[in-house]
């Protein structure tokens, strides 16, 4: 009996419980005053509480319909939406095994080996689900000529254990988003910004020195009618700043054709002729970091001390903190540029300063020459506030006496690494620098072990 009140009252609202209660105690009081009311309170009650449960009843039915048809109405509009979306649609297991397509999907990739692109996806998304546990796709991708953008969430629809190994299969319904004009906008945006670049004249004042009064008018003119009708194939402007130096303003476009190119400016400018054979080279510095056309200008002035740094007579661009190099084929130019030892050091020091660790190395056989040279860079990057380690891989008896001395004095004690205690330490921000090397060597610093001289 108690059982059954309590799954009564279990079925009620909360308020209508409480209203019962109230009523009941108001009975019993004028029960208690007056005893010839106990049978029609008893019965009263009764009644109330009749009529209660099956209001209650009613109300729950009434809404346990209205939910049904909720439930039948959301799932065929989500039918709906799935067979009549304006976007193709696909459900892909992870296997690569398609459950459906839309019929806009079809459509949209009859003429395309869309399998192919489906397989790819399917173990992209896989080794993502495996390396990430991210549950979203959200990211463009390239079919023939036209860029869509794929979102979809997965979720995982079995578990088995295979050879007594637990293995995951997942799910995912993938949207394709037609964005090709907008990309191609963007694009059109992006290419449209302005690169700064700066040219200079290597050896002008070697040329100024070594060729005739009557040769010099010559040879200027035609180095800048070179350098004219070179920034006219790009539309780009360029204005003689200086005696020796031009600046170049000219769209994002143009820059990847200059590079495809290997910027061909340089050879150009070698074929000029002087009577005494005397060879002509430039030094070019572009850059497209800043807001503005100022800020830009000051980057590519820093790239042009990389660039002098680097011996001139090569071209050095700088797009999203990378550097690329072209050219600095010219033997002995080190002895013959304008290049001097603050210029290496500022450019040296700028690159240290963005980096978050420095890695200091010699040549592949390191010798005592490798090392002191690397102690003095260590002493350079240690005053500017930044972490810096030598590696050394090189034995023999006078260097490791030496390096055994090394580590006795507290300072350079922990400083001194393998190749793997090095690579332990390597982030996507470290900056390597090679030294002592008669030929210079340009290596990403995850390739550390494979550097030679």
């Amino acid at each position: 009996m108690q059982n059954n009140k309590k799954n009564i009252f279990e079925n009620m609202e909360s308020r209508t419980v409480i209203y019962l209660v109230l009523i009941a105690i108001l009975l019993i009081v004028i029960s208690i005053l007056n005893t010839m009311y106990i049978a029609p309170s008893i019965i009263g009650f009764a009644l109330i509480l009749a009529y209660s449960v099956w209001t209650s009843n009613k109300r729950k039915g009434e809404i346990s319909s209205y939910l049904d048809e909720l439930t039948i109405s959301v799932d065929s509009a989500a039918k709906n939406t799935l067979i009549n979306s304006p976007f193709p649609i696909i459900i892909l297991e992870t296997d690569g095994n398609v459950i459906w397509r839309s019929s806009k999907f079809n459509n949209e990739f009859s003429n395309v080996p869309i399998n192919t692109y489906i397989d790819d996806m399917a173990k992209e998304i896989k080794m993502e689900i495996e390396k990430e546990n991210n549950p979203k796709i959200d990211k463009n991708i390239k079919i023939e000529e036209k860029i869509y953008h794929v979102i979809g969430n997965y979720v995982k629809i079995k578990q088995r254990d295979k050879d007594k190994k637990k293995t995951s299969k997942y799910m995912t319904i993938l949207y394709f988003i037609d964005v090709t004009n907008e990309e191609e906008l963007l694009k059109k945006y992006e290419d449209s910004k302005t690169c700064i670049g700066i040219i200079m004249i290597d050896n002008y004042d070697e040329i100024l020195q070594r060729i005739s009064a009557e040769e010099k008018p010559q040879v200027f003119a035609t180095i800048e009618k070179t350098l004219y009708d070179w920034a006219g194939k790009s539309n780009g402007l360029i204005i003689k700043t200086e005696r020796d130096t031009f600046v170049y303003i000219f769209d994002k476009i143009y820059l990847e054709e200059m590079k495809n190119d290997k910027f061909a400016i340089l050879d150009t400018i070698k074929e000029i002729k002087t009577k005494d054979k005397l060879q002509l080279t430039l030094s070019i510095a572009i850059s497209d970091e800043g807001e503005t056309n100022y800020e830009k200008y000051e980057s590519a002035n820093d790239v042009m001390d990389i660039a002098l740094g680097r011996g001139g007579d090569q071209a050095v661009v700088k797009q999203e903190g990378k550097y690329s190099f072209f050219g600095g084929k010219t033997q002995e130019l080190e002895k013959r540029t304008k290049v001097k030892a603050r210029v290496i050091a500022h450019a040296l020091e700028e690159l240290v300063e963005k980096a978050d660790n420095v890695i200091i190395m010699g040549h592949l056989n390191g010798d005592i020459d490798s090392i002191g040279s690397s102690l003095g860079l260590y002493r350079f990057v240690k005053s500017l506030g930044k972490e810096a380690y030598i590696v050394n891989n090189t034995n023999g008896l006078s260097l490791d006496n030496f390096i055994q001395t090394l580590r006795e004095n507290e300072e350079y004690g922990e400083i001194i690494l393998d190749k793997n205690e090095a690579m332990g330490i390597v982030t996507s921000n470290t900056l390597l620098i090679i030294t002592d090397t008669h030929k210079r060597s340009y290596v990403e610093v995850p390739e550390l072990l494979d550097v030679t001289e």
